[in-house]
């Protein structure tokens, strides 16, 4: 006995091929300016899902491998070694590393979810907050890093001086 679907099955997009393309350029576009607005810290990469186990794209940050917001192409109809595919919805995971009884670090996903194409102004806003809180996360980190006050601070000279104000 199988268990039914909680959402109908899909009958294929509601879209025409090229208004598909239109929104995927349209995604790719957005992601590209929110990996500029937030350069400092995070990188916007493409991937192969297959060998790397993320997603099509990939937010990072630059000095940090605990955390990332992976967005996975869907397609109907076909697979993603498809030259020709085209998106017709997008996942999308918020994931950090946590440590394991055995040590290793695995993934955890933290949020996630799936747009229709007609939504994908949604998943630009998942990506937005997405790389606007690491950012200042690791904004944060930065400005508690050792290394990072001292260079903003010398040493002062003189008995039991440590930072020169």
């Amino acid at each position: 006995m199988s268990i039914p679907s909680p959402r109908p099955e899909h009958q294929g997009p509601p879209f025409s091929e090229d208004e598909l393309v239109q929104r995927m350029e349209a995604l790719t576009a957005g992601l590209e300016e929110i990996a500029e607005r937030y350069s400092e810290h995070i990188v916007l990469g493409w991937e192969d899902p297959e060998v790397f186990g993320a997603g099509h794209f990939v937010f990072t940050p630059w000095n940090s491998h605990m955390y990332r917001f992976a967005i996975e192409e869907r397609y109907t109809d076909t697979d993603w070694e498809d030259p020709d595919r085209v998106p017709t919805s997008w996942t999308w995971v918020s994931e950090l590393r946590v440590r394991g009884i055995s040590g290793d670090l695995p993934w955890m996903a933290v949020s996630g979810g799936e747009v229709a194409p007609g939504d994908y102004a949604e998943l630009l806003q998942e990506a937005e907050i997405w790389a606007k809180g690491t950012s200042a996360l690791l904004a944060r980190e930065q400005a508690l890093d050792p290394e990072e006050i001292m260079s903003r601070h010398p040493v002062a000279e003189g008995p039991g001086r440590t930072l020169q104000t």
